[in-house]
């Protein structure tokens, strides 16, 4: 019993030597609340060592991520203005402290290679190559709506591609049965019917979807259209960052690649993108401006928002209107609810409504920012669902506010002092 205490104590004697602590002020330079959620960032380079966790005066813990590029980030409780957050780093205390992971990403073959990406609130898809060799016109983001906290997308993939139960709707219609094939589809494992997590009723079609970026070159919309390759850079459990190549473009004499760099952080609605284009030699031409934008369809045509000044655009959504049987819609689309989509483009130099020729895929046009075109910009996409009672936003002034404030933020980022 002597024998076991004793070593009991030298264990802890050992580990406790070998701990190391930092402290680390974290400061909300702004007047105001700071509400949109966010990640406090610490450069790993003016760290002694590489921490495991974080703890507050207040005695919470917080988990900590090493991100790809060098950063440490932990979750930052909302700050008052002014308000100052005490942290502790630590490092070489034991076992790690297990953290739920909060974001999460892959891609799916069993899905024609989309990626699909999510955090504690929303998530999507970004259509994959398979999509673009069988000719589908699908360029821009898929929204893929949350009700939970609960990472949901391999629930809503493999229920959708459960090959067990399409082979009872195949058997069902060889027996032509199809309304009960329909009925097994429909409300046994389709992911376009809110089963509890979520569900996908966002219309993409041959647009720019929730957000995506595109070159505009002498008025005409150079579509991205897939991608050849994914890189996860960052898998969690509180920050999520892809790398996407896409396919060769033409643009003018130019062969244009473009690199997408997604990032998505636990608690936020909002997903960075950093879009580079190699290739390209009109940079700061008239002709060729950088688009990003949110597809507005038939059935909501004027709920749009532009804020020229700040470089915002949004709109409500009203899901696919035939994603449902005629026989069904009366009990299904009150689920559909409304989504509110955003794009914050910090350099745009205009933000307006931009019609298409003609009506495609129920698509009138696209809200959308524009700018002159560099080798490099960064903007800022995101969405919420009025059922998620997490976020609590039910109309478009409050999804406008949170925009404002999400840009404000980005204005005026943390001050962080390490000790």
């Amino acid at each position: 019993m002597l024998k076991t205490i004793a070593t009991s104590c030298l264990l802890f004697t050992a580990a406790t030597a070998y701990a190391q602590t930092a402290m680390v002020t974290v400061e909300n330079p702004m007047r105001g609340s700071r509400t949109a959620g966010e990640l406090a960032e610490v450069s790993l380079s003016v760290l002694p060592f590489t921490p495991d966790y974080a703890t507050t005066e207040q005695g919470d813990t917080l988990p900590c991520q090493i991100t790809y590029d060098g950063l440490v980030v932990f979750p930052c409780p909302a700050l008052k203005g002014r308000e100052k957050l005490r942290v502790t780093l630590h490092a070489g205390c034991g076992t790690p402290h297990p953290t739920q992971p909060r974001v999460y990403g892959r891609l799916y073959p069993e899905r024609q290679m989309d990626f699909s990406f999510e955090n504690d609130r929303i998530a999507y898809r970004v259509y994959g190559p398979e999509t673009r060799r069988r000719g589908e016109r699908l360029y821009g983001y898929d929204i893929f709506l949350k009700r939970t906290p609960e990472m949901i997308l391999n629930t809503l993939y493999s229920r959708q591609c459960d090959s067990g139960m399409w082979a009872t709707v195949s058997r069902l219609r060889s027996m032509g049965k199809r309304e009960l094939a329909d009925d097994v589809y429909q409300y046994g494992f389709c992911y376009h019917v809110d089963h509890g997590e979520g569900m996908d009723v966002y219309k993409v079609g041959p647009t720019l979807g929730a957000g995506a970026a595109a070159l505009m070159h002498n008025g005409e919309m150079l579509f991205p259209w897939g991608f050849r390759s994914a890189e996860l850079l960052d898998s969690g459990p509180l920050r999520l960052t892809v790398k996407l190549t896409g396919y060769p473009m033409a643009l003018g004499n130019d062969s244009v690649t473009e690199t997408r760099l997604l990032t998505i952080d636990a608690g936020s609605n909002m997903v960075k993108a950093t879009v580079t284009y190699s290739g390209l030699t009109h940079i700061g031409d008239k002709s060729t401006n950088f688009c990003t934008g949110i597809a507005v369809h038939r059935e909501n045509p004027e709920e749009y928002m532009t804020d020229r000044e700040r470089g915002i655009v949004a709109y409500a959504d009203l899901g696919d209107p035939d994603i449902y049987r005629k026989k069904d819609r009366a009990e299904l689309d009150p689920q559909k609810g409304i989504t509110f989509i955003g794009c914050i483009a910090p350099e745009a130099g205009d933000c307006r409504f931009v019609p298409l020729n003609k009506e495609t895929g129920g698509a009138t046009g696209h809200v959308m920012t524009t700018q002159r075109a560099n080798e490099t910009q960064t903007y800022y996409f995101g969405h919420t669902w009025s059922r998620n009672a997490t976020a609590a936003i039910t109309n478009m002034q409050q999804w406008t506010d949170y925009l404002h404030q999400y840009l404000e933020q980005l204005r005026h980022p943390l001050r962080i002092r390490v000790k």
